[in-house]
């Protein structure tokens, strides 16, 4: 440590030489003492150069007892500590001086100098210590982060602000209870035992994790628990940490359909159809089904678009979109794959007559006309069907029998629907 800046606030000259005297004498650390007779000229040297400590009397000409103490503390910097030099042993007046910021009181004539720069040097680290515990005070009430300590046990003791924000709860809904309050049931017993595991092994825990605010409604939080030991090793405490990541889970939800979803009609696109597609086939060589492919291209759609505009195309590709859906049960997929063609993917097909039931109801919805804000549109649906296993061994080959089954019917005269190979009964 360099030299630790003293300002001496004493009226009295002999006392004020004494201190002087006693932190020159040989011992720990070297002191720059600056003297002030005053209040006013205290507070001027405040405002002119920075000191470590300030070794105040309380009877000044322009100031008296703990008004002293407050005027003082109300000049000087946050880093300095004061130490209160009173000729007056009223141990009242030292707990007061105290609360109000000094971090000691000395009675003069009963220190030497050991003791005042030991008491010194313990003032400037006690100062330092509260500074630090100030400013983590201002985070931990001002931070967006949600904060909750718990003893050893687990009962919460401490709570700050954005915890209240984030889960609705009050300080006194929560004090002596546990974190359990906030279980949402999203996570079952054997992920909240990993997470102890963890704890104890390795002292923290950090994941994501659904809660439960105060109102019922559950949330995504970003979590991370931490484990606090005093200076024997023993456990005293957990630090848990949160924040709210409900909007970065709605945009990489948004940004997922946006990869796996036909922007236009919400149906899946080719990626994601490929994945069902995949799942279907897979699904039928476990329960020895057969999976359907229905490959539709619109007929009249081109003539629709030139003679309606494109904002009436694509009234009319959304409105096909609604019609197929509603053809087809919930474990079906339908999907756009580009422009006017759309895929039907049927799993747990018993028989090729439940695939050409499908496609019968595809062309005789899509023939109905389109009531479109530009005026009335028909027309019509060209369906090809590929049958897993019977037509193809693979994804790839099915979609190729699929397109090839709907390019026959193109030309045998549209609006209809065939099979890639006539099924045999």
């Amino acid at each position: 440590m360099g030299d630790i800046r003293v300002l001496v606030v004493e009226d009295n000259p002999g006392d004020a030489a004494l201190i002087r005297y006693s932190l020159a004498e040989p011992g720990q650390g070297h002191f720059s003492i600056a003297h002030a007779p005053s209040l006013k000229e205290a507070i001027d040297h405040l405002s002119a150069q920075i000191f470590d400590v300030i070794l105040l009397d309380l009877s000044l000409p322009d100031s008296y007892g703990l008004e002293t103490v407050k005027n003082i503390l109300e000049s000087a910097p946050p880093k300095a500590a004061v130490v209160v030099l009173s000729g007056l042993d009223d141990e009242e007046l030292a707990l007061e001086a105290v609360k109000q910021g000094a971090q000691d009181y000395l009675v003069k004539g009963r220190s030497d100098g050991d003791v005042l720069r030991r008491a010194i040097r313990y003032a400037i680290e006690r100062q330092r210590i509260e500074e630090a515990m100030r400013l983590a005070e201002a985070v931990f009430k001002n931070v967006d982060t949600g904060i909750f300590v718990t003893d050893a046990s687990g009962n919460i003791v401490r709570t700050n602000p954005a915890f209240s924000r984030i889960t609705g709860y009050e300080v006194h809904d929560v004090i002596g209870k546990t974190a359990n309050l906030l279980k949402s049931g999203v996570q079952d017993d054997s992920f909240y035992d990993d997470m102890w595991d963890k704890l104890r092994s390795l002292g923290h825990w950090e994941g994501e994790i659904w809660n439960r605010r105060k109102t019922g409604n559950i949330y995504p939080e970003w979590l991370r628990i931490d484990a606090v030991h005093d200076s024997a090793g023993r456990l005293t405490n957990y630090v848990a940490t949160f924040t709210d990541i409900t909007f970065r889970k709605e945009i990489e939800n948004q940004l997922r359909l946006q990869a796996t979803h036909d922007t236009l009609t919400s149906l899946p696109n080719r990626y994601l159809f490929t994945d069902r597609l995949l799942h279907a086939l897979a699904q039928a060589d476990r329960s020895s089904q057969k999976a359907a492919l229905l490959f539709v291209d619109l007929d009249g759609f081109k003539e629709v678009n030139d003679h309606y505009g494109h904002m009436a195309g694509d009234q009319l590709l959304v409105e096909v979109a609604k019609r197929l859906q509603a053809l087809v049960r919930a474990t079906d997929t339908v999907a756009r794959l580009a422009g006017d063609e759309f895929t039907l993917i049927l799993s747990g097909v018993l028989k090729w007559q439940d695939a050409s039931t499908v496609a019968e109801k595809v062309v005789e919805s899509l023939s109905q006309p389109f009531n479109l804000k530009e005026g009335k549109a028909s027309i019509s649906a060209s369906v090809g069907i590929a049958l897993y296993p019977d037509d193809a061994s693979d994804s790839d080959k099915l979609l190729i029998a699929a397109d090839a089954a709907m390019y026959a019917i193109k030309q045998k005269g549209k609006n209809g629907f065939g099979f890639f190979r006539t099924p045999q009964s």
